[in-house]
């Protein structure tokens, strides 16, 4: 078998869309871990903490509808019902008996609500910087940084001009929040790598159904959640608070809570070793019991 812990582009069609995952570890696995991206990143943004699991596991990285190499939707349903479909179609098109799900932020939430949605599947949740409720000035950090241009002549140059808006990262920790998010255009430079709807706030998308909308109660999702869950909070997150967390501690029956020192809110960006170190550790400890 070539190199199992090299990363592979694969595409699956779900939902009349193609979605891009990148898969690295055993392909022949039944079991994997999904890592799902936040608002504004894409699959990217999991690259070192996929090379880092997949020596022992298989990790499939994916692009969510709207992101990165996956198809734009043209009726701009982003609503998480949706997302949750999209999900529940991967899972199924791969043949998977059984996931481990790791979710940041907006893709913590959707793992959430999968894990409620499906004990029978899921057999361990990482949360990571994902709760019910979120501070309004991470919300308005991330509003800002989706204005810091339209497009950039290279990657330093997009690197410079998100900066301001994640002052507290280091050189390396903000090229990688950076090429998570951006791709190359078609004149040689970098644009972002996402559907303008996520930038415009004047598009609004469809009302989920309203079977569904009960999936935009998280504090319900939390509650339903069966399997061992491990819930990150990055140290200087601009996003949750401590008692956010613990809220969310208390809801999920068994749960526990890790933080990862100098990480802020883009903990899989700021802190890659430490999550996968702690992401393997939690998984290790549930194996064991």
């Amino acid at each position: 078998m070539a190199n199992p812990t090299k990363a592979r582009d694969e595409f699956v069609e779900v939902n009349g869309l193609r979605f891009h995952y990148r898969e690295s570890g055993d392909p022949r696995s039944r079991h994997a871990l999904i890592l799902l991206h936040g608002y504004a990143a894409t699959a990217d943004i999991w690259t070192d903490v996929a090379s880092d699991l997949a020596r022992e596991f298989r990790v499939i990285a994916l692009d969510q509808r709207g992101y990165g190499q996956t198809d734009r939707a043209e009726d701009m349903d982003y609503t998480r019902a949706t997302q949750l479909e999209d999900l529940e179609g991967v899972i199924e098109a791969l043949g998977l008996r059984s996931v481990t799900l790791v979710g940041h932020s907006m893709g913590g939430a959707l793992a959430l609500c999968y894990a409620a949605e499906h004990p029978e599947v899921t057999t361990a949740l990482v949360v990571v910087e994902a709760a019910p409720e979120v501070l309004r000035s991470g919300v308005e950090n991330l509003r800002r940084l989706l204005t810091a241009g339209e497009s950039w002549g290279s990657l330093e140059e997009a690197m410079e001009a998100m900066r301001p808006h994640l002052p507290n990262t280091s050189n390396e920790q903000l090229e990688r929040r950076v090429r998570a998010a951006i791709t190359t255009a078609e004149d040689g430079g970098f644009t972002w790598d996402f559907d303008e709807a996520f930038r415009d706030p004047q598009i609004r998308p469809p009302e989920p159904d309203p079977g569904q909308r009960r999936l935009n109660d998280l504090w319900d999702s939390a509650d339903r959640v069966q399997c061992p869950t491990m819930i990150v909070r990055g140290q200087d997150t601009d996003m949750l608070t401590p008692e956010a967390i613990q809220r969310l501690h208390r809801r999920i029956a068994g749960s526990r809570v890790s933080l990862i020192e100098d990480a802020g809110h883009n903990v899989p960006s700021d802190q890659p070793a430490s999550l996968a170190l702690n992401i393997r550790e939690f998984l290790q400890s549930i194996a064991a019991i």
